[in-house]
């Protein structure tokens, strides 16, 4: 389904020596299908849907949907709980590309480990890897409605450039922390050869291989050439180093959208399967 609405492009020639860069565009607006199947891997990136089924089906839709609204997604009631929603739509997005272009598998729904639905679960964005496991992707994703530079830590620089010092900063520590969780999370389940995957990742890091990523999911009328140069004139200290592109035609309005979107599907999931 996302291909019927996104086309994925290894840009050739590349134009720049420190980093690959993936060009994902709109073949058209999204649809009423497209909708409803990022409405259902939004509600599910949040909740287990047969989770929200075991609980609302003999109550009034109403619970359902003020339950989503008090206890999943962010509200708009301020910019913080804006930009969380905003970033929330961003990683699952990034998840949902890397997974079908590039047939990766993304070992955590981290979305669902939140205790505040207005706050960003703090760890590395998104890690992906392949199967069975010999490389490790480590995302940094950012989502935003126009490109500008801005002001992190003293910092003021280009949103690519703050990404890249983001996701440095991650791998300046022992970097396992993910792999390590999904390790206990699978033996508590009795998921006892995935607990050992990932908990091979903990004991032997060197034994697979690493690739860092930076994600960008902005609106289609924003200029990427200035933000690219700016992280091309940065020293190669990620490498190796991809970043991708996603450029999307009234973004804010998608988001804004998507939300409602998403609470529809868990109603028909839930009431109308």
């Amino acid at each position: 389904m996302i291909d019927d609405w996104l086309s994925y492009q290894v840009r050739i020639p590349n134009g720049y020596v420190r980093f690959q860069v993936i060009d994902i565009r709109e073949k058209k607006q999204p649809d009423a299908p497209i909708s409803e199947y990022l409405g259902r891997e939004i509600i599910g990136s949040y909740r287990n849907l047969e989770f929200l089924k075991s609980a609302y089906r003999t109550e009034p839709e109403s619970a359902l949907v003020q339950y989503i609204k008090d206890y999943v997604i962010s509200s708009e009631k301020n910019t913080i709980a804006k930009n969380v929603w905003q970033g929330d739509f961003g990683e699952i997005l990034a998840g949902l590309i890397v997974s079908h272009f590039e047939g990766l598998k993304v070992p955590l729904k981290k979305l669902r480990l939140k205790f505040n639905r207005e706050r960003s679960v703090f760890c590395t964005d998104m890690v992906a890897h392949d199967e069975p496991i010999s490389t490790l992707h480590y995302y940094e994703i950012k989502t935003r409605l126009k490109v500008k530079r801005e002001t992190v830590n003293g910092l003021t620089a280009n949103i690519t450039v703050i990404a890249h010092n983001s996701l440095h900063k991650d791998e300046q520590a022992p970097n396992e922390f993910i792999a390590d969780f999904l390790s206990r999370m699978h033996y508590d389940n009795q998921q006892w050869e995935e607990a050992r995957r990932y908990s091979d990742i903990v004991k032997n890091p060197r034994s697979y291989a690493k690739n860092y990523e930076l994600f960008f999911i902005i609106d289609d009328k924003s200029t990427i050439v200035e933000i690219l140069d700016d992280l091309e004139a940065l020293p190669p200290a990620l490498q190796p180093l991809r970043t991708t592109v996603v450029l999307i035609k009234d973004l804010g309005r998608l988001i804004v959208t998507m939300k409602q979107v998403a609470i529809e599907e868990a109603k028909k999931y839930v009431y109308h399967p």
